[in-house]
Order: C-alpha cells, then sequence, then structure tokens
C-alpha cells in the first residue's frame, strides 16, 4: 500500500512491481551452497482457524516452508514443500548445503539423513549445546511469522515462496 500511495500507481502495479523486485534481490542474494555450519528447520505458515471465514474454516491448510540459515554469513535459504518427509527435506539439504557442511537441527525424525549432524532436544528443554543449535533459523521464521500476521494476514501458496525468500 505504500508503494501504491507513494507512486502514485494502482495497487495491483504496486504488488506486481515489489514481486519483481523480490525476484531479482533473491537471485542476486542467494548463496550457491552454504558450507557452514548451518541450521536447518521448518515451519507451517498459515492462518489461525478461528480467524477464518465460516466457509473456509477445515478447507485450507498451512504450507509447509523449509529452511537453512548459515551461521557464519546469516544467508538463509527457504523453499515452500508439499510434505515434510524424510526425502524431501533431505533434497533441500543436498541441493543448498555443501557435503561436508556441519549441519544442526531439532529432534525432528525426517532430519536423521544427513552427515555431520547433530541435534538439539527442544521438547526437553534443551535449545543449545555448545555450537549446536537452530536458534537462528528459529528467529528467522518468527520474523516470517511476524510478517504474516502483521502485515500480509494472508499469502496464497502459489505466492508465499515470493514473500519469504
Amino acid at each position: 500500500m505504500e508503494i501504491h500511495r507513494d507512486l502514485d500507481i494502482g495497487q495491483p502495479t504496486a504488488w506486481f512491481l515489489m514481486q519483481r523486485i523480490r525476484e531479482a534481490m533473491t537471485s542476486l542474494a542467494r548463496p550457491d551452497e552454504m558450507e557452514g555450519p548451518v541450521g536447518i528447520g521448518e515451519v507451517y505458515i498459515g492462518g489461525l482457524e478461528k480467524n477464518k471465514h465460516a466457509d473456509k474454516k477445515g478447507k485450507t491448510r498451512k504450507v509447509a516452508v523449509v529452511g537453512v540459515r548459515d551461521q557464519h554469513t546469516d544467508k538463509v535459504t527457504t523453499s515452500p514443500v508439499p510434505e515434510t518427509t524424510a526425502a524431501r527435506l533431505y533434497r533441500f539439504v543436498e541441493r543448498h548445503i555443501h557435503p561436508d557442511a556441519d549441519k544442526y537441527t531439532d529432534e525432528n525424525k525426517a532430519h536423521n539423513n544427513p552427515d555431520n549432524h547433530e541435534t538439539v532436544c527442544h521438547s526437553a528443554g534443551e535449545h543449545v549445546r555448545g555450537q549446536v543449535h537452530t536458534v537462528g533459523i528459529g528467529s528467522f521464521w518468527t520474523l516470517v511469522n511476524c510478517g504474516y500476521k502483521g502485515m500480509f494476514h494472508y499469502i496464497s501458496p502459489q505466492h508465499l515462496h515470493g514473500c519469504i525468500n
């Protein structure tokens, strides 16, 4: 809305312009391969059931998004995924992280494949053990959720990748 008002253009034109700027920035900033150590995590993005219109309740579901954050460079790469299976997450990790990088995750069983892998057990109250933690990627997910709730209110699944990268 701010771009729409400042440039005195239509709201759809401002939205289109912002999408193109985001795509350009993403392609410039995307790391080829993270060398680590990296924190790996996933989040489900979508509205609260209680806030949905009566005709939408129970029909729409949250979208799973997986992400990695390099602890040395602070670079983050994310991608919406249809499901958070071990095979799907492993392919994402293989595509974005150097094989020799140290990988840190929570206790999610879907992350048990990678080499050089250590976990922290959030359910037991463990969030940091030496250098092993997922605090950075968790903080990123918090920012994404704040943007979703405070600014966007709704992001359609087909445009989600453009808003979180």
